[in-house]
């Protein structure tokens, strides 16, 4: 992808300082895949690293393809560093895990010439592991919670609001065209960070959709009117799906064959409801933008 002028020079002046404020770039941060998950950032020349380390972590923007930043996160806490990093220098150490189907423990135990070389083992795996055809065993943290997002690639999964304080909507439709270039997904998974009265609100408007003679049933959701959960309490697992985004990503739309609503607010997660296919829209709004007209 070309880069404009402007942008080879935001690109410049913004590396000069992620090496003068943070350093290196991890060799855990693949700066290929940051780029391509994040397309404003490439078009802007901004240092992908230095975008990760101040904005993308909190996010919960994945660095690579091998890394669940919202997953480690729960493990780690608020830290000093980004998650990247502070995984690199001190989580693999304490045995945590830097996403769902990577576990630390396992590895080191199963290979223990890693160990011998001190080399962090989720580097050793992406870079000698991996080509060896040596095994990553799944991560034992949260087996019940996620459960619902085993082997649905990182593409295919959705939280919101992305950050605190963020709106969306959510809209049951009893036919939507196709987009002929849509993307099949055998699960398409969206969490949300709703409240309880929210949660209930939407298994009553699938239920109400299932039902009745609806064309189409919305939903908005404001997380910024009152106090909400900072994690996921709601997950929807959308089967055999068609998958769509427009407006750079803002509108996604799903034609699936079942969905099953998951409570995550439960100690050990389970599913709430379960529903026949249909069609489904999300989109999320900027802040400042306004809700859609009626």
């Amino acid at each position: 992808m070309s880069t404009s002028p402007v942008a080879r020079l935001v690109g410049l002046a913004t590396g000069l300082l992620r090496r003068a404020v943070i350093g290196r770039v991890p060799k855990l941060f693949d700066t290929a895949y940051y780029r391509e998950r994040n397309p404003r950032v490439a078009r802007s020349g901004l240092d992908p690293f230095l975008h990760y380390a101040w904005f993308g972590a909190r996010r919960d923007r994945n660095p690579s393809a091998d890394f669940d930043t919202a997953f480690y996160r729960r493990q780690s806490g608020r830290t000093r560093l980004d998650p990247v990093r502070h995984y690199g220098q001190i989580g693999a150490k304490q045995g945590l895990d830097p996403s769902p189907g990577f576990s630390t423990s396992l590895y080191l135990a199963r290979y223990p010439d890693v160990v011998a070389a001190g080399i962090n083992p989720l580097l050793h795996f992406r870079t000698d592991g991996r080509a060896e055809g040596r095994e990553a065993a799944p991560s034992p943290i949260e087996p019940d919670r996620l459960r619902a997002l085993d082997g649905v690639a990182e593409d295919h999964v959705l939280t919101l609001p992305e950050a605190e304080g963020g709106r969306f909507a959510l809209t049951l439709l009893r036919e939507s065209p196709l987009d002929g270039a849509a993307d099949f997904a055998p699960r398409f998974c969206l969490q949300l960070c709703v409240d309880g009265v929210e949660y209930d609100a939407l298994l009553d408007a699938f239920r109400a959709f299932e039902t009745g003679g609806h064309e189409a049933l919305a939903l908005e959701i404001d997380t910024g009117a009152g106090p909400h959960p900072p994690m996921p309490t709601q997950l929807l697992a959308f089967e055999r799906c068609f998958v769509s985004r427009e407006r750079d990503g803002r509108v996604l739309r799903l034609r699936y064959a079942e969905m099953r609503a998951w409570d995550l607010r439960l100690k050990r997660p389970g599913v709430a409801a379960v529903f026949s296919g249909g069609h489904f829209s999300t989109q999320r709004f900027a802040k400042g933008e306004g809700w859609p007209a009626a």
